[in-house]
């Protein structure tokens, strides 16, 4: 709380403004220079830090709005309040692990007398179904939160009017503009994609999008060696699916590598195939649909070609989801940098906003 406290009080001089000229005056500053503002605080972002900001501040007496918008990933995909944890994060993952698990038990239950015929298929479109559904639930769950505590909700992409003005623009076009002694922002981050690869935009997907296919990945290679990588490869592995791992240095940078190791042999031996000091170059489409990736091996230079229905992109590090400025813009000095973070209650890792990288 006194952490908060600080927070609340000192984000007023932690940004530098620079002010332009728009037609008929800067756009809400009428309103500020009125004395009365719309709101005590008002947080950009619906992730888990930015909900849990938003909350204890209305429980504190506070008038308090919260803006949430989720920019459609390259794929398409969106989702609803709650960010990564509850979307595309700990909640789905967990959910889609656990039928994996079911899977690995399904498999052993004959050793234990139970008569169960084997192979037995998996559904992916009616596990996507069931977790879909329930992060569905879970957006209504935190919408229904913020109305019992009094808390306005604004599903709008915000930029940045002024220091204390945020203007976004609602779906039937009308535009809002919202005003706040204290603004948080709580944005999170989002899955990176390799620019420089050919095709990896057009024809690859990231944690963005995974939980929200409709139909099974099929044949993935999920390329880099995070946990969020691993994570993934393990329960697509566990449901039965082909899936190879392209690692180009080391596994799980920055954790102890011992259990590094041992994480990686233990996938190898369920099953995961890796594919360790190589390097995509190049990912394009066939005419029969399946997607051709070429890769280079880092030690030898030698190139190598492989056929995919999936190329899952979960590479280091994250970029910032932070909202764009418009008349108001934040210079990126290193003190204007630092954003405010919670943190997440599903995995206790430090991250901001829409959940950060908390997978």
């Amino acid at each position: 709380m006194a952490a908060m406290a600080v927070a609340l009080r000192g984000l007023g001089g932690r940004f530098r403004w620079r002010t332009q000229a728009v037609a008929g005056g800067v756009r809400g500053a009428a309103r500020g220079a009125a004395g009365q503002r719309d709101y005590d605080l008002l947080v950009i972002g619906g992730g888990s830090g930015g909900l849990a900001c938003a909350k204890e501040a209305a429980q504190l007496g506070r008038k308090v709005a919260v803006v949430d918008y989720v920019e459609p990933s390259p794929q398409g995909t969106r989702w609803g309040l709650g960010g990564t944890c509850v979307n595309v994060g700990c909640i789905p993952k967990k959910l889609m692990h656990q039928a994996a698990l079911l899977g690995g038990l399904i498999q052993d239950a004959p050793h234990y007398g139970w008569e169960v015929a084997q192979p037995v298929p998996h559904d992916w479109r009616k596990m996507a179904e069931a977790v879909q559904n329930h992060v569905k639930s879970l957006n209504w769950g935190h919408r229904v939160q913020l109305q019992d505590r009094k808390v306005k909700y604004f599903n709008i992409k915000a930029s940045f009017v002024d220091e204390h003005t945020v203007c976004g623009v609602a779906k039937g076009g009308k535009e809002i503009l919202l005003s706040a002694d204290h603004i948080i922002i709580a944005t999170g981050g989002r899955p990176r994609y390799p620019m420089h690869i050919e095709g990896a935009l057009e024809y690859g997907i990231t944690s963005d999008d995974i939980f929200w296919l409709k139909e099974s990945p099929g044949k993935t290679l999920v390329v880099g060696a995070s946990y969020v990588a691993l994570e993934c490869a393990g329960f697509l592995t566990g449901i039965g699916l082909d899936t190879t791992v392209m690692i180009r240095s080391i596994p799980l940078r920055g954790f102890d590598q011992q259990m590094s190791s041992m994480v990686i042999e233990h996938m190898a031996s369920h099953g995961t195939r890796f594919l360790r000091g190589c390097a995509p170059s190049r990912v394009r489409r066939l005419p029969d649909g399946h997607l051709q990736v070429t890769w280079e091996d880092c030690t030898t230079g030698k190139e190598d070609t492989g056929t995919f229905d999936t190329v899952l992109w979960a590479i280091a590090p994250r970029i910032s989801a932070c909202l764009p400025t418009t008349v108001g813009h934040a210079r990126k000095t290193r003190e204007d940098t630092k954003m405010a973070s919670a943190r997440c209650p599903h995995q206790g890792a430090a991250r901001a906003g829409r959940g950060g990288s908390c997978l």
